[in-house]
């Protein structure tokens, strides 16, 4: 007969329960969403109670007392096993990702422009990495419930106008909340929440961009608070915002504004040995498809590509690569 093994779980002392808070707090700053940490956490609580739970304040009479029902210390085992499975996922996302030139040139402009306290824009084609040192940006330096920060949020598909760039910065400085009431008070709400030492980094502004003129909030909420902003998104938005179109102007003025060109030989020079690839007719056929225009091309298109001959077990050839890549679009 098979003897039963009981695994002992360690008690959750303070210094450990405040780690757990932080690192969920981190990934909350950097763009992943409450409902989603509720669901796969299994942490069978409301919104409202989450963020006490998450609260630095609250978390310090844990040891020793009644507290949430006695079922705090179980909610933030489900928190820890739910970060060791993120973390897994991370560390597999940084592993697609090389710190490439590119990366370093994001990572640093947006560090200058969160100590400086400087607003910035940074433009350039889909998939070079953009938004892999953003992220990076937000996650190291992340904004804590009771402790400034970077916050990185990205405006999705639907975002239009003034009410809807409003409601994605609120979503992302009141992540509990829901965003109610005019647009001026949404605007007085942002300027209450925001404190001296935060950072907003707002990525895909192309979107709302074309769609209206609700960004040029973001110059007033830099005056206003008094805090650092950072701007993200592709070519479509440097074409309006510092292209023919006049109803941006208040805003290219205000913002530095870095251009980026496509990834560079330097980039795939280290994508290629953070993957362990070499060969001087590989990199010509690697550089082909990173040299695409649009949403193809960019080292997202080469990853993609060497992700797909993976999966069907090629061998990582020029003529495979090449192949490959046409066969499933990233070659025009």
């Amino acid at each position: 007969m098979k003897e039963e093994v009981t695994v002992v779980q360690a008690p959750m002392d303070q210094s450990r329960a405040e780690k757990i808070v932080d690192r969920v707090n981190a990934y909350i700053a950097a763009g992943v969403r409450v409902s989603r940490i509720c669901a796969e956490s299994e942490v069978d609580l409301g919104r409202e109670q989450l963020e006490k739970l998450l609260s630095e304040q609250n978390i310090r009479p844990l040891i020793g007392q009644e507290w949430f029902g006695g079922q705090a210390e179980a909610h933030l085992f489900a928190l820890e096993r739910w970060l060791t499975e993120e973390d897994a996922e991370r560390s597999a996302m940084t592993a697609i990702h090389a710190e490439t030139e590119t990366f370093g040139i994001v990572y640093g402009a947006l560090s200058i422009c969160y100590k400086t306290g400087s607003m910035k824009a940074i433009t350039g084609p889909n998939g070079i990495g953009k938004t892999f040192g953003a992220r990076a940006v937000a996650h190291d330096f992340p904004r804590r419930p009771n402790e400034p920060g970077a916050v990185y949020f990205e405006f999705g598909p639907g975002t239009k106008g003034d009410a809807g760039v409003l409601d994605t910065i609120l979503t992302a400085l009141d992540p509990y909340g829901t965003p109610t009431g005019t647009v001026s008070r949404k605007l007085d709400r942002i300027l209450d929440l925001l404190r001296p030492g935060d950072f907003l980094i707002a990525d895909e502004c192309g979107i709302p961009a074309e769609r209206g003129t609700g960004l040029r909030f973001m110059s007033y909420i830099h005056e206003q608070a008094g805090i650092p902003v950072a701007m993200i998104g592709n070519t479509s938005f440097r074409t309006a915002v510092w292209g023919k179109r006049s109803d941006y102007d208040a805003l290219a003025s205000r913002t530095q504004h870095l251009a980026l060109g496509g990834n560079s030989e330097v980039d795939v020079d280290a994508w290629m040995d953070f993957k362990g690839l070499s060969g001087r007719k590989l990199k010509q056929t690697v550089m082909t498809v990173v040299c695409q225009s649009g949403r193809e091309g960019g080292l997202r298109g080469a990853q993609a590509v060497l992700g797909e001959m993976l999966a069907r077990n090629l061998e990582v050839t020029p003529e495979n690569f090449l192949e490959t890549a046409k066969l499933f679009g990233r070659m025009g």
